[in-house]
């Protein structure tokens, strides 16, 4: 049996491809992957510390205004980041810590003043890195790290605390009870960013 015609033409296509690899490297070199942003910045930016696994709950919501204080945490991450945001909003959410919309609003659980300093600056700076990428993607994930390395001991925080936050019971901005774990409580809450 008589090889197929196309085997010389697929050989003359071959060796003309290697020549133009030979001859044009940078077209036929492996894309290299676009450059991501560095987990650690030089210089005096403000970093984020891990909390403590066994950081208990602040015992009472801070007094005062809670977007003033959400507000207040944007405003000094924000900079740190390089993005901008617009209205800060704190909700009672039953399946968010926070959330960043299109047009740049922030809004968070007030149940995060409990949390430890370091948690809520953590979720104020994983919904500021939204303006800059509208996902959870590597890239997002690498923004975050520009100033809180440690995230993921963060989420492992909220994950672990979330159903004594979640016993958190809001009265007014200085009046708040904790339920009892045999207590029924609300949902526990997932996280805006996925497990992990």
């Amino acid at each position: 049996m008589n090889p197929p015609l196309a085997t010389p033409l697929l050989w003359e296509v071959r060796e003309f491809l290697l020549g133009l690899r030979r001859d044009w490297p940078e077209i036929f070199s492996p894309r290299r992957p676009t450059p991501s942003v560095p987990a650690q910045i030089p210089g005096d930016r403000p970093r984020i510390a891990a909390p403590a696994p066994d950081a208990p709950l602040k015992s009472s919501v801070p007094q005062g205004d809670l977007a003033a204080l959400f507000r207040s945490r944007a405003e000094f991450w924000a900079p740190a980041l390089g993005v901008d945001f617009g209205r800060v909003r704190v909700k009672d959410q039953r399946t968010l810590w926070g959330s960043c919309s299109r047009a740049g609003n922030l809004s968070f659980n007030w149940r995060l003043a409990l949390a430890p300093d370091e948690v809520l600056d953590y979720l104020v700076v994983h919904e500021l890195a939204h303006r800059a990428h509208m996902n959870h993607s590597r890239r997002f994930w690498e923004f975050v790290e520009r100033v809180c390395p440690e995230h993921r001991a963060h989420r492992r925080w909220l994950r672990q605390n979330a159903r004594a936050l979640y016993r958190a019971e809001r009265g007014s901005e200085r009046d708040m009870v904790i339920r009892s774990p045999g207590t029924s409580a609300k949902a526990k809450p997932e996280s805006h960013s996925p497990a992990g």
